[in-house]
C-alpha cells in the first residue's frame, strides 16, 4: 500500500497519516506492507515514519502552493512510483497530493484507491469563480477513487451539496490519536515563569490565515479587560520566522498592555507536554477537518472552545460563531473562574471521537473488507 500526502511537517493530517501507519503495521503486520511519498519539504512526518521502518518516497516537484508546471511533473513523478511500486491501494491525502494521486493511481491501475478528506478549506477558503473552479476539481477527482472518507458528518453533507463524489463512495472515519502516556504538567509554566495561580488559554496550531490567530488576540483583549490572571500562549508559530507573523507583531506593537500576558512560541517537538498545563484550548480556526489538538486536549482532561467549524459541532459542547467573540469570551471565563477543574470541563465536553482501535479496524475494513478480518 502507498500513503500519498503532500506536505511532511507535522500538521493534523500528517499526525492521522501516522497514525494509521503505526496502527496497521503494529495490529495487522502480516496484511500490509506501507510505503508513504510527500513533497521534498525536510519535515518531522519523514524521520518518524523512518523509526517505524516505513520507507518514504520523495516527490520533489509536490508542492502545497498551485504551481502548474511543477503540478504536471508531481503527477508524472507519482504516476511512476505507482507504476513501479504496483502497490494493490494507494491512500491519499490533502487536496493537491488527493487529486494528482487518485488520478495518477487509477490510471496505472491500481485495484483500490482511497482519498480521506481533512477537512474543506481548499474550497471554503475561496468564493465566486474561485470557489467553484475547486468543486469541480474535487468531483474530477471523485470519477478515479473507489472511496472518499469524511471525518463526520458535516463534511459528508458539504460533499453532497457540491456534487462531489456518488452516496456509495461516502464513508465515515472520524480521526483518533495514539495513546497519550506519562505526560507530567508543569514544563510551560516553568518555561515562561507564570505561577500556578495564572489561568493558561493556549492553542497549538500553526501561524497562518486558516488558524487565525488574529481571532485568538481579539478574544484575548476581551478577557484581559476583565481580568489580568490570565495567560494566553500559541505554540506552533514564532511571530518573528513566520511571515504571517508580522500581522501578529503589528497588533502586539499597538497593544502593549495585552501584548505582555501573550506568548508566540514556535514550532516545538515536546507541545503535547507544555499543552498539559493548559486550563482551556481556545481553538480559532476559520476552517478544520476533525482537529487532533482537541482530541489530544480532551483525552488530558482539558476542555475546548472552538470555532463551530468542521467536524466540532460534533466532538465538542463549547463552540462559537466566527463572529460570536463576545460569547468566546463568556465561555472562557465561566471554564476558567472559581478553579473549574480540567476533570469536570471534560465531564461536560461531548468527547465523542473514536478510539484508535475502532479507527485502524474501519480503515481496515474499507482496504481489505468485512471477509478479510480476523
Amino acid at each position: 500500500m502507498l500513503q500519498l500526502i503532500t506536505r511532511s511537517d507535522w500538521a493534523g493530517g500528517q499526525k492521522v497519516l501516522y497514525a494509521l501507519v503505526y496502527g496497521l503495521l503494529k495490529y495487522y503486520p502480516e496484511e500490509f506492507e506501507i510505503e508513504v511519498a510527500c513533497g521534498k519539504e525536510n519535515g518531522m512526518l519523514i524521520p518518524e515514519l523512518e523509526k517505524l521502518g516505513v520507507k518514504v518516497h520523495i516527490i520533489p516537484n509536490l508542492v502545497r502552493e498551485i504551481s502548474p508546471l511543477k503540478d504536471l511533473k508531481a503527477f508524472f513523478e507519482i504516476k511512476k512510483l505507482i507504476k513501479n511500486g504496483n502497490y494493490d491501494i494507494v491512500h491519499v491525502h490533502s487536496s493537491k497530493a488527493g487529486l494528482l494521486g487518485r488520478i495518477a493511481a487509477r490510471l496505472s491501475g491500481v485495484p483500490k484507491v482511497i482519498y480521506t478528506v481533512h477537512g474543506w478549506w481548499p474550497i471554503e477558503q475561496y468564493k465566486g469563480i474561485k470557489r467553484k473552479i475547486f468543486v469541480l476539481a474535487e468531483r474530477f477527482g471523485a470519477i478515479f477513487c473507489d472511496k472518499i472518507v469524511f471525518l463526520c458528518k458535516r463534511d459528508m453533507e458539504k460533499a453532497k451539496n457540491w456534487k462531489i463524489g456518488r452516496q456509495e463512495q461516502y464513508e465515515i472515519i472520524p480521526n483518533a490519536i495514539l495513546p497519550i502516556e506519562n505526560i507530567q504538567k508543569g514544563k510551560l509554566r516553568r518555561e515562561l515563569g507564570i505561577p500556578e495561580d495564572v489561568k493558561i488559554i493556549g492553542n497549538v496550531a500553526r501561524l497562518d490565515p486558516p488558524k487565525n490567530p488574529m481571532r485568538f488576540l481579539e478574544i484575548a483583549k476581551l478577557i484581559l479587560q476583565e481580568r489580568q490572571d490570565v495567560v494566553f500562549v500559541w505554540i506552533g508559530g514564532s511571530v518573528v520566522e513566520n511571515s504571517y507573523g508580522k500581522k501578529v507583531q503589528k497588533w502586539l506593537s499597538e497593544n502593549p498592555k495585552e501584548a505582555k500576558y501573550i506568548h508566540f512560541l514556535p514550532f516545538r517537538k515536546d507541545a503535547i507536554e507544555l499543552m498539559a498545563d493548559f486550563d482551556v484550548l481556545l481553538l480559532t480556526s476559520d476552517a478544520e477537518g476533525m482537529p487532533l489538538v482537541v482530541l489530544e486536549a480532551q483525552s488530558m482532561g482539558i476542555p475546548v472552545v472552538s470555532t463551530d467549524v468542521g467536524c466540532m459541532g460534533e466532538i465538542n459542547k463549547y463552540n462559537f460563531k466566527e463572529w460570536e467573540l463576545s460569547k468566546a469570551k463568556e465561555l472562557l471565563l465561566s471554564l476558567t473562574k472559581n478553579n473549574i477543574s480540567n476533570k469536570n470541563g471534560t465531564k461536560n465536553s461531548m468527547a465523542k471521537f473514536e478510539k484508535l482501535e475502532r479507527f485502524l479496524k474501519s480503515y481496515y475494513e474499507l482496504m481489505i473488507g468485512r471477509n478479510g478480518m480476523r
